[in-house]
């Protein structure tokens, strides 16, 4: 675990996020600033100095262009997302018992389960503090508090699919919808979310917005889908694979392989699972062979599936500038994930 020292002497990064936080976070009257800097600012620092993709503060920029805006959005509002799915992250690495996170160890390894749960838990609060300070219209401003905090609530019914529904007790035609739901409400609620904030902070009408928030969420399950393929192929990390065929996790591929294999090819696959959720079988062996059984390129369903959701929104939103620098991004973060 790291020192208090080694907390308060980190190099500091020119960063969005820290210098944020370096800003606002200060301790409370008479607290001496090593004790809050042990207790919160500096476990939380230390996790949001490490390198992320950003995605979601990019998406809030372009979901204001989308809605016609040449201008920047308020300083803050890219940040919103992106604190809140660093708590998510957080949170998510103990339930999962991860040991590693953005080439790091995980947050709980650093600095203790308590101290990481609790810093993961407040970066889910003061980023929807933060709207009060933008300068929004009272109306904007309970819209945007209104869409986080659903937001949020979606992503933990996401997490308690994801945590508990496993998939050895599943029948082979219900693993489609529940990692559906499980993307949408995890990914896809957070990117849904980034979308939204930046067209309704950008007085979009109405069905802009709804344009943007949906096509956020279908990007979000996109990129799940591209996630959970890097497990099976390694791309993830070595520490990540297969993290999910270890925990017996509900993963697109799975879904995929009921989808195309026959019952007689599936269900061995399936028990091989079930078995390995329980501490038994050769991860390596199953994450080969279930890649095997999506065919030569499984990888082409998520790319059908990321131009059907460009597709829905240009017709929507027909920006031609702005799509073009959605489309850039999603090419980049498909690069990310290869």
């Amino acid at each position: 675990m790291p020192t208090v020292a080694a907390l308060t002497t980190a190099k500091k990064v020119a960063d969005p996020l820290t210098e944020l936080l370096d800003r606002v976070a200060v301790p409370p009257p008479g607290v001496p600033r090593r004790v809050w800097v042990k207790s919160l600012v500096g476990p939380v620092r230390e996790f949001l100095a490490r390198p992320g993709k950003r995605f979601r503060s990019r998406l809030v920029t372009l979901a204001w262009q989308l809605s016609g805006r040449d201008d920047e959005p308020p300083p803050y509002l890219p940040l919103v997302v992106e604190l809140l799915h660093a708590g998510s992250l957080i949170v998510d690495d103990i339930e999962d018992g991860s040991v590693q996170r953005r080439g790091r160890a995980a947050l709980h390894k650093l600095v203790g389960m308590p101290t990481a749960l609790n810093a993961g838990n407040w970066l889910y609060f003061w980023p929807l503090s933060l709207l009060e300070d933008m300068g929004l219209s009272p109306t904007v401003e309970l819209r945007l508090h209104r869409a986080a905090t659903a937001a949020v609530r979606r992503c933990h019914e996401g997490q308690a699919l994801d945590l508990s529904a496993h998939v050895g007790d599943l029948h082979p035609d219900e693993l489609r919808a529940v990692a559906l739901a499980v993307s949408e409400r995890k990914t896809g609620g957070l990117m849904g979310l980034a979308a939204e904030l930046g067209a309704s902070a950008a007085g979009a009408d109405a069905t802009t917005i709804r344009a943007a928030a949906t096509f956020g969420v279908s990007l979000g399950v996109g990129l799940q889908m591209q996630n959970d393929l890097s497990e099976l192929t390694g791309a993830a990390g070595p520490l990540k694979h297969p993290e999910d065929l270890i925990h017996g996790r509900v993963t697109w591929p799975w879904a995929w392989a009921a989808q195309r294999l026959p019952a007689s090819q599936f269900d061995p696959l399936q028990v091989r699972g079930a078995k390995l959720a329980d501490g038994h079988g050769d991860a390596a062996a199953l994450a080969r062979d279930l890649l095997a059984a999506l065919g030569p390129d499984p990888s082409r369903r998520v790319r059908e599936w990321l131009a059907d959701a460009v597709a829905d929104l240009a017709n929507v939103v027909p920006n031609g500038t702005a799509l073009d620098a959605v489309q850039d991004e999603i090419t980049r973060l498909e690069r990310k994930y290869s």
